[in-house]
């Protein structure tokens, strides 16, 4: 009896841990999931391009061990969408938008090696490519949220004119991103491995693009321009610096060629010297301080540039000032005179010589105008804009005011008499 009240209460344990395992297991069932989509941040959206705007999506789906479990296509600007999951496990959804054709993986390891290719620097117009990551247990029917970060960084440069000196003037002609990647991870850490992985012209802002940062909304300070670029992971200095000035690197490094930095033209005057055709050149690497090459994803980074005194207070690879020319001494002259007499059919030439012999001028043409529409003569302006060829056509007088801006400063005034009795 002893043994068989023993072998019962063995079996009664036996069922009891069964019990206890049983239960211990989650059941299993399906879930109906639905995944919605969101833009970046709005905190750093801008007028143009539209940073919050979704054309298409690819969705790729992996259970626990990385195998692909569902793989989903939203186009035409969808946001959302449904699938069905096993409840009790855990998931890991895959996104990126705006690449303009489906992404397929069998295997959530193959999204390490995806690459993103653009075919020039400003190829957002169905949108800036985005991705996220997201790890989510399913244990219940339910909403997922997913929010999608640019894979690209937003650089807004501004200028602080407070600092020249007075007989400085800087307009900017253009702003460009050098060694502006053409491609993107969008899975892991993006970098650019050589200068072949660079536009030879990266994201350009030129004539009324930069007006904005000529435009003086107080206390020197200007309006904002923005420029992109994918993500560019270079890393850091070997040695701390100390100095933005120190931010340079050996011609022969080849870091020359992959990290990502900002070019700026500009129109230099000032009492000692002009910029001719190329302008005079600002140059800064980009990263999140003095030590550090990197530039991430899904950032706005805030540059203000600030020239001070004459602005030319380095000559380095960081301010070139080989496109500038010394004024030397200026002068202004008017040809042949200042009071013409002449008969109906007579040509006439008048000009003006000054230098430095990039000094805005102005050839009067206004002035001309109206006197061509009182009938003294007809005009033509010289081909290097100083001067204009007058043909008489009747009796008047007419009047030209010519005028050279800074650094100049002088002007003339032509008096002409036809036919006067």
């Amino acid at each position: 009896m002893e043994r068989k009240g023993r072998l019962r209460s063995n079996i009664l344990n036996i069922g009891v841990y069964c019990a206890i395992i049983y239960a211990c297991i989650p059941i299993t069932e399906q879930a109906k999931v639905t995944i919605n989509f969101h833009g970046a941040d709005a905190s750093v959206r801008s007028v143009s391009p539209d940073e919050d705007k979704i054309t298409d999506i690819s969705l790729l789906i992996f259970d626990e061990k990385g195998n692909a479990e569902d793989c989903i296509w939203l186009s035409k600007g969808q946001r959302s969408c449904s699938t069905d999951l096993l409840t009790n496990k855990k998931y890991t959804f895959c996104a990126c938008a705006n690449f303009g054709h489906q992404v397929y993986a069998d295997h959530m390891d193959e999204l390490q090696e995806l690459s993103f290719y653009i075919a020039y620097p400003d190829e957002y117009r169905e949108g800036i490519p985005m991705a996220a990551t997201e790890e989510i247990l399913i244990t219940e029917d339910c909403n997922i949220e997913i929010d999608l970060k640019r894979l690209m960084a937003r650089i807004s440069l501004r200028m602080d004119r407070s600092r020249m000196d007075a007989d400085v003037e800087m307009y900017v002609r253009s702003a460009k991103i050098g060694n502006c990647p053409r491609y993107v991870k969008p899975f892991t850490d993006s970098r650019i491995e050589n200068e072949d992985d660079a536009f030879p012209v990266g994201f350009l802002l030129n004539d009324m693009q930069t007006a904005a940062l000529n435009h003086n909304v107080g206390k020197g300070l200007s309006e904002e321009v923005s420029l992109y670029m994918f993500e560019n992971m270079q890393g850091g200095t070997d040695i701390p610096v100390q100095s933005d000035s120190e931010k340079i690197f050996d011609k022969y490094d080849k870091r020359n060629n992959i990290c990502s930095f900002i070019e700026m033209e500009i129109e230099y005057i000032s009492d000692k010297k002009v910029s001719g055709e190329k302008g005079l050149i600002y140059r800064f690497y980009l990263g999140e301080d003095r030590n550090s090459f990197d530039v991430i994803r899904n950032t706005h980074y805030h540059i203000t540039v600030t020239p001070e005194n004459d602005g030319l207070n380095e000559n380095s690879w960081r301010v070139d000032t080989s496109g500038l020319e010394d004024i030397g001494p200026s002068y202004f002259r008017a040809y042949p005179s200042d009071y013409i007499l002449g008969d109906i059919g007579d040509k006439v030439h008048i000009w003006c010589e000054f230098s430095p012999r990039s000094t805005p001028f102005d050839v009067g043409i206004s002035y001309m105008e109206d006197d061509k529409a009182e009938g003294i003569y007809d005009y033509e302006v010289d081909a290097d804009g100083c001067g204009a060829t007058l043909t008489l056509t009747g009796p008047g007088r007419g009047l030209i005011y010519m005028e050279a801006g800074e650094p100049v400063n002088d002007a003339a005034l032509f008096i002409i008499e036809v036919n006067q009795p």
